[in-house]
């Protein structure tokens, strides 16, 4: 472990992370046990085992950050699983809510594009945490990224 204190963006990018995994792993666990109740061992929707599997990746990220080594290549895997949050949320809604992400029955959204993408940001205090969140832990893993690069 790193014997000097961490900067106030790693700081932030900690807290951030921890948010995210919270409301990936929240989500996850309560909609996958939801589904198991109902009968489905693996759940028709993919999205809740995925939240859960990426949800424990950024906690191990969390934990290996945090010994100081190899920082560099946790925050490019972070800024990718963000990324894919973000793209996946808005992705999904644009689909139709399609149960396997790719295919089975949905409609495709048809209309102005930007006030469907506002309307979902906006669609409740979880969805727009989870967002903000997950944007704003892009933006300073982005820094810390290039930061430690020089």
């Amino acid at each position: 472990m790193d014997s000097e204190l961490p900067s106030p963006a790693h700081l932030v990018a900690a807290h951030l992370a921890v948010v995210v995994a919270v409301v990936h792993l929240t989500l996850g666990v309560f909609n996958w046990v939801r589904w198991a109740s109902a009968g489905f061992l693996v759940p028709r929707d993919l999205r809740w085992p995925l939240f859960v599997v990426s949800g424990l990746a950024l906690v191990a990220g969390l934990l290996l950050a945090a010994q100081g080594r190899h920082r560099r290549p946790l925050y490019l895997g972070g800024i990718l699983l963000m990324v894919g949050y973000v793209v996946g949320y808005f992705w999904w809604h644009l689909g139709g809510h399609r149960p396997l992400l790719v295919v089975g029955s949905g409609t495709y959204h048809r209309g102005p594009l930007v006030p469907f993408l506002l309307d979902h940001l906006f669609a409740g205090p979880v969805e727009f945490l989870a967002i903000a969140s997950e944007v704003a832990l892009a933006v300073v893993l982005s820094y810390l990224l290039v930061a430690e690069s020089a």
